[in-house]
């Protein structure tokens, strides 16, 4: 018995671990046993609700219902249509969208009940398309009705049925599960508790005492198990914990060189080890705080000065580089540009902007090759250099202390998406920590951002200022220019004294004709090409006039428009001004171009050529197409309207949530105007209307506005007699189902409602012939 007792004693936990873990996986069979067999209710109470309540539901339709139900006949019959087809086909019913669950049994009964049902079905569908009336139907309508019930009543008991079937099973699954946990649970506390619980209790009293500090204290437990194993360990621990503690008070006080007691070269004590490595990483931790929080100090202050210095190159290079050198501790510095060629064949150059020494601004030209020196290498292999040790005639640098030799020169190119921009130079007596390094390298991105910008904004105001003076001298020009082509018919004597003169206005001629968006031709009485501007050169590229040039028959390569055209010069060389727009397709494209034809005349108005200005349309004109077609479309609208609105005795009109009237019909307008009033759109309704009538008509006009629809029937007091007016009061909605106005259609039913009075009348009157026989 006692070798029993220590043989559990010394028990593995693991091994309870397995047999907990194999009883926990029966539960799990079982509980999936039980869920499968039970969880029913809803299905029960979905059948009770839907295919079990069909002689409720089916109510409306019942012979007693169905004329009052008459227009709602369709979706109470999509309505048992969907019950019936779950139970037979599957799906989901009720708000919660439950999915059905086909029962045999129950799929042949509503499958039964299915024939009751489409015969009744079709004789709904009759009366509801008036085939068939409802007097008429209701004998054949009651006899399927009743058939249809009949069989319901036993979709219904085999309901019941199911549903008992399902909560006894229920029950009993129910009661196994419980039994089962009760055995596992009462197993699983027993055993937990002697293997388990019992040896914590003796651990945790130990433990509490180290838990207060003090950590002599030894937990009385040799078993061979686990808890055996942890109580050892915590033994072991407490004297580790001590020498920790030690080491780490020192280390809470600020004292980061402290030494770890206990320790030897090949100790295997882990907590010591993360303790040692905590110091090393709070060390370092200290270091790389400092230095982020310097890197981030100095991007927020060059933010700044980006932001303020970005539409003058040279303050901004002065800003940059004199802060630079002040918030690196370092000596001097210099900043270069890298210049844009005027010329595809020329190279850039690397040009210094802005150098900086000791608080005092160099002002210096200089200008590098790229490739040369330290400068010229960096922009040419786009990576940094540094310099440690620094060539005895590089830089010198001097103060009032004398002059000295920097110890280390940085070069960091700027560079922003692999493009450069310029390159900064910092020289220093100190050594440049790394972290440094990778400040100005970051920093180098913003800078030649900044500098792009820079560069783009004055060669935009650059460019502003020459189009401006471009565009006035294109105005002043165009006189002359007409002038010259007088002269062009002059003497050879003046000719040559305005030689010169000429070249220059030839020279402002071709800027005037090409800074434009315009194709521009001159062409002579002989069809000869004088002159083509770029932009029509640049059209006719790559199509069949492409060798059209200057000296060029402007015929010769027409083709089909040949004649066309020819009729066009002939008539600008007897003096005549065209101007006409035509399709055109060059580049068998559709578009529309419009041209400008003129006689180019000399001082005595001898015509010696014409002049051809075209420019591209396209999107005028489609606008302008699109313009017609949509007025044509709203015209005809608007005749649709005024034919529906006017060829009728009824009264009709429309007013927005304003109140003011949009249409109003001819049969309105005339009853208004006996009154003396002249109803037109933008008058409210609210001041034409009788004192009398118009709180009454405002609150039926808000109700509309509101989105409710109104029917009113009236009676209204003539001198020639009474009349019975049904008005409708309907909002009218836009596309987004927003309420933007209210219609109101006015229609006289005197007669019909005569007509059905003089009709009941003689309905009692044949009724009491009847009674009589």
């Amino acid at each position: 018995m006692a070798n029993w007792r220590r043989r559990l004693y010394d028990w593995k936990i693991r091994n309870l671990a397995y047999s907990m873990g194999f009883g926990i996986f029966l539960l799990a069979i079982a509980v999936y046993l039980v869920i499968m067999h039970t969880g029913i209710n809803e299905q029960s109470l979905l059948r009770t609700k839907t295919i079990g309540n069909l002689d409720n539901i089916s109510l409306p339709l019942s012979p007693k219902y169905i004329a009052e139900n008459k227009e709602n006949i369709g979706s109470h019959v999509r309505g048992i249509e969907r019950i019936l087809f779950a139970y037979t086909k599957g799906g989901q019913l009720g708000e919660d969208k439950i999915e059905v669950k086909i029962n045999e049994k129950l799929k042949s009964e509503v499958e039964d009940l299915l024939i009751y049902w489409n015969s009744l079905k079709e004789e709904l569908y009759n009366i509801q398309d008036g085939e068939t009336s409802i007097d008429d139907a209701k004998e054949n309508l009651e006899k399927r009705y009743n058939a249809f019930l009949k069989e319901q009543r036993k979709v219904k008991k085999l309901i019941e049925e199911i549903n008992q079937e399902e909560e006894q099973a229920e029950t009993f699954y129910t009661i196994l599960l419980f039994f089962y946990i009760f055995l596992l649970s009462s197993f699983i506390y027993w055993i937990v508790k002697y293997l388990i619980l019992n040896p914590i209790y003796k651990i945790s009293l130990s433990a509490r005492e180290l838990a207060k500090g003090n950590l002599t204290e030894k937990i009385p437990y040799n078993s061979k198990n686990e808890l055996g194993y942890i109580a050892q360990n915590i033994n072991s621990m407490a004297e580790i914990l001590e020498n920790a503690t030690d080491f780490t008070t020192k280390i809470g006080e600020g004292k980061l060189d402290a030494n770890y007691k206990g320790l030897d070269e090949d100790h295997d004590n882990s907590l010591a080890a993360s303790l040692l490595q905590m110091r090393e990483k709070m060390q370092e931790s200290a270091k790389a705080d400092k230095e982020r929080s310097w890197v981030n100090e100095g991007l927020a202050k060059f933010a700044d000065i980006l932001r303020n210095n970005n539409d003058n190159i040279e303050e901004l290079s002065y800003q940059i580089i004199s802060n630079l050198v002040k918030f690196m501790e370092a000596n001097q510095g210099a900043l270069f540009v890298l210049s844009e060629p005027d010329e595809e064949d020329e190279e850039s150059k690397i040009v210094l902007e802005a150098a900086y020494a000791y608080e005092r601004r160099k002002r210096l030209k200089k200008e590098i090759a790229i490739g040369e020196g330290l400068v010229g290498q960096s922009v040419q292999e786009g990576d940094r250099i540094y310099l440690t040790e620094v060539p005895q005639d590089y830089v010198e640098i001097k103060s009032g202390l004398g002059e000295t030799l920097p110890r280390c020169v940085l070069i960091v190119p700027l560079k922003i998406n692999e493009e450069i921009k310029g390159v900064v130079e910092i020289a220093s007596i100190q050594d440049i920590p790394e972290y440094k390094i990778e400040f100005v390298e970051k920093l180098g991105e913003n800078i030649a951002s900044t500098i792009a910008n820079a560069k783009t904004n004055e060669r935009t105001k650059k460019l502003l200022i020459e189009s401006q003076e471009m565009t006035e001298q294109m105005r002043s020009q165009e006189e002359e220019m007409r002038q010259n082509m007088e002269e062009m018919e002059a003497t050879q004597e003046e000719m040559g004294r305005a030689q010169t003169e000429m070249a220059e206005k030839e020279a402002n001629l071709n800027a005037l004709i090409n800074n434009t968006t315009d194709s521009i031709i001159l062409i002579d009485t002989d069809y000869k090409i004088i002159l083509m501007n770029d932009v029509i050169k640049k059209r006719y590229k790559d199509t069949q006039y492409e060798k059209m040039k200057e000296g060029s028959n402007a015929l010769e390569m027409l083709g089909d428009v040949r004649e066309e055209w020819k009729a066009y010069y002939d008539r600008v060389f007897k003096g005549e001004f065209l101007s006409f727009t035509i399709k055109s397709s060059v580049k068998g494209e559709d578009t529309y171009r419009h041209y400008d034809i003129h006689p180019i005349k000399q001082k005595d108005g001898t015509i010696t050529g014409a002049s051809v200005f075209s420019r591209d349309i396209t999107k005028e004109k489609q606008l302008e197409i699109q313009r017609e077609e949509t007025a044509k479309k709203l015209s005809q609208r608007g005749y649709v309207l005024d034919g529906m609105i006017n060829n009728t005795e009824d009264t009709y009109f429309a007013i927005d949530v304003n109140y003011e009237i949009m249409v109003v019909n001819e049969v309105l307008k005339n009853r208004f105007k006996q009154s003396g009033v002249n109803l037109e759109p933008g008058l409210s309704i609210l001041s034409v209307l009788p004192k009398d009538q118009l709180e009454k008509w405002k609150a039926r006009y808000d109700k509309a506005l509101a989105g409710e629809k109104l029917k009113i029937v009236e009676e209204r007091e003539l001198q020639s007699g009474n009349l019975t007016i049904e008005t409708r009061c309907e909002p009218i909605l836009n596309d987004k189902d927003e309420v933007i106005g209210v219609s109101t259609v006015s229609k006289d039913i005197t007669e019909l409602k005569k007509a059905q009075e003089e009709k009941e009348k003689l309905q009692k009157e044949l009724e009491k012939l009847k009674g009589k026989k």
